[in-house]
């Protein structure tokens, strides 16, 4: 019976369904180290809130004050060039594919885009009422075609003039660590054809398909697990960034390079399989299994 439970785990695992691993290696280290130019909340600044890259620069956003610098432009090496008071108790920071820079602000369906550095109008796109919680951050999907933004998982879409598309419940979302909690229970991030979550409690990762299916799940290395880590998750530049207080360092991540962990051949499916089931009996998984069941016999 051992070896049948086994081999029907790593079947399943090949089938696609994740719960830890999945379309990830199991952990990252960080590619690239960036300073976060904005302060802290301790020191009367505001809570940090994103990352983009436009593909030259690297902007910065925090949020908590309106009249607060809230908002930093860095060379492409994370040198900072300046700060700013955008006027805007910002939630989220993204650019489109020709590199516009774009900012979602606190209790504000407004996709304001920026016009000169620090400088922000409205893009003539406002969201339509679609369970659009007022600190949630809004960003493009990987394609680039719709806006996104989660609270509580579920994710709210809309179309690029701001019509509802509709929302989509993220599968068991809050099973694991504390990714139920506030605020990363507010912040999503897009890359690709996935919709990305963080828990700095766990450093966990998640990747969700657009039909709410989790499909891939790691641990991030050193990021952070402040309050201020919660509100980061970003991806900018190809890297998923998270930064470990504000004033401190972004960490950026490659999870889909996979820069520390080759893709597993064929002939050794079976192992990595073994591998990920290691970590499901540990508990990192979000429903029963049958390699739950292989951990019990």
């Amino acid at each position: 019976m051992k070896r049948v439970s086994w081999v029907l785990a790593v079947l399943w695992l090949a089938a696609g369904e994740a719960w830890a691993g999945g379309i990830f290696g199991n952990s990252y280290s960080a590619a690239v180290t960036l300073p976060d130019a904005l302060g802290s909340m301790t020191t009367g600044g505001a809570t940090t809130m994103g990352i983009a890259f436009d593909g030259t620069h690297y902007w910065s956003a925090a949020g908590g004050y309106a009249d607060a610098v809230e908002f930093a432009q860095y060379t492409g090496a994370g040198v900072l060039i300046n700060t700013y008071n955008p006027q805007l108790d910002l939630r989220s920071v993204f650019t489109d594919g020709s590199g516009n820079v774009y900012v979602r602000a606190f209790d504000d369906a407004t996709i304001y885009r920026q016009t000169s550095p620090g400088v922000f109008v409205s893009s003539g796109v406002v969201l339509a009422p679609n369970a659009l919680n007022d600190q949630s951050a809004v960003v493009l999907n990987g394609p680039g075609t719709e806006y996104v933004a989660m609270f509580s998982g579920v994710v709210s879409r809309w179309d690029l003039d701001g019509n509802a598309l509709g929302t989509v419940a993220l599968v068991n979302f809050g099973s694991v660590g504390n990714e139920a909690g506030y605020p990363q229970n507010r912040g999503l991030a897009a890359a690709r054809d996935y919709w990305l979550t963080y828990d700095g409690y766990g450093q966990t990762l998640s990747a969700w398909d657009f039909s709410g299916n989790v499909v891939g799940m790691t641990v991030l290395n050193d990021a952070g697990n402040s309050f201020d880590s919660n509100f980061s998750l970003s991806y900018a530049n190809g890297l998923v960034f998270v930064v470990d207080v504000a004033g401190g360092t972004w960490r950026g991540y490659d999870v889909f390079g996979l820069a520390d962990v080759a893709v597993p051949e064929p002939g050794s499916l079976a192992v990595f399989g073994i591998s990920l089931i290691g970590i499901a009996c540990l508990g990192r998984r979000r429903k029963p299994s049958l390699a739950a069941a292989s951990c019990a016999h």
